[in-house]
């Protein structure tokens, strides 16, 4: 998720006290050059920072990824988790920025920290990835590379059994009904409890038609879109990121969040082709070759679906009080709708 950086940091004053963290860590004499954002429309979910780090072993570029200050999306920022899923994920195949060193000691730069290598390449807009720019450009055989191999990682992901990612178990536990109440808590919280009513109505329509016997849990990414993954020239998956809704859940979980992105891109653009890329499937396409890549029938689809909207719309309310808080009620976020059309005819049904 993307916004706004919520409050200022003194980027001169952070990028000498990271000198010395790295200084500390290696032993050697390092220079950083200045301190950049890395996403000028990053920030609700985490800074970061590009920086060139000089040592004796040459120059890299690295990317500090830091809690936002002052506030924002979630309530906590369990940065260690995020690196453990990454770290886990790797070791499945699963394209990560590594090595990635996370730092728990508040004390040298005023928060906890992770720093990993910054990946080039190319990440394909929400928005726009489907009208203009490069994946729009490419020619089919890349289309296709780009679209197998963010459908493999997800496939991949569903290899990782649940205990090795314990630190992902709700505070209720773990399944369906664990994660709904995680999100019902997270709409209360992230509203101050002054919650829209169609959204109340959302989480009742998903608590009485939740999925009776829903196949085993699984890590899921809990953001997986293509605008989360860096790609390569030729279309490879160069990195993953951005696993700070990482969870347990079924397959469909993350399958479904994807699925409803797309949709509601094409809907908002008024993009009416299935495909929207040559070299993509149709959405009735993938849904039989994401079954056989793991080996069974996705089921309930349409509650999933819904359920990646009403979390999505969860996260637009959050985003919206934080405008409002900054003074910036005219911001266009403000005006977005909360859940898409086919999702509000469900729950009004």
């Amino acid at each position: 998720m993307a916004g706004l950086t919520l409050a200022h940091r003194d980027l001169a004053a952070t990028r000498e006290r990271l000198e010395r963290w790295f200084i500390d860590k290696s032993g050697d004499d390092v220079t950083l050059s200045d301190l950049t954002v890395a996403n000028q429309s990053g920030g609700w979910s985490s800074e970061s920072l590009v920086t060139t780090v000089t040592d004796a072993e040459g120059r890299r570029d690295v990317i500090v990824r830091i809690p936002p200050a002052g506030g924002g999306l979630f309530a906590q920022y369990d940065l260690e988790s995020q690196a453990r899923t990454q770290d886990l994920v790797r070791g499945y195949g699963v394209a990560t920025p590594s090595p990635l060193v996370y730092e728990s000691d508040t004390a040298w730069i005023g928060s906890k920290f992770l720093v990993m290598p910054r990946i080039p390449g190319h990440i394909p807009g929400d928005m726009t990835y489907a009208r203009k720019g490069w994946l729009r450009d490419a020619d089919v055989t890349l289309q296709r590379r780009v679209h197998d191999s963010f459908l493999a990682t997800l496939a991949a992901l569903q290899q990782i059994p649940p205990e090795e990612a314990s630190w992902l178990v709700r505070p209720t536990g773990m399944g369906l009904d664990a994660e709904l109440a995680w999100w019902r808590e997270y709409m209360m919280w992230g509203a101050d409890n002054q919650v829209p009513e169609l959204l109340i109505d959302a989480f009742d329509w998903l608590t009485d038609h939740i999925p009776e016997d829903p196949p085993e849990s699984r890590l899921c990414w809990g953001d997986a879109r293509m605008s989360n993954v860096i790609f390569d020239d030729a279309g490879n998956i160069a990195a993953v990121l951005d696993w700070e809704q990482a969870c347990l859940c079924p397959a469909e979980a993350d399958f479904a969040w994807w699925l409803g992105t797309r949709r509601q891109m094409l809907a908002v653009h008024g993009i009416d082709a299935d495909p929207e890329l040559p070299g993509f499937d149709s959405m009735d396409q993938v849904i039989g070759r994401y079954e056989e890549m793991i080996g069974r029938r996705l089921v309930d689809l349409d509650w999933y679906e819904h359920f990646a909207m009403v979390r999505i719309g969860c996260c637009t309310l959050r985003i919206q009080v934080l405008l409002q808080g900054m003074g910036q009620p005219d911001h266009f976020l403000t005006r977005a709708t909360l859940l898409p059309a086919w999702t509000v005819e469900a729950i009004r049904a």
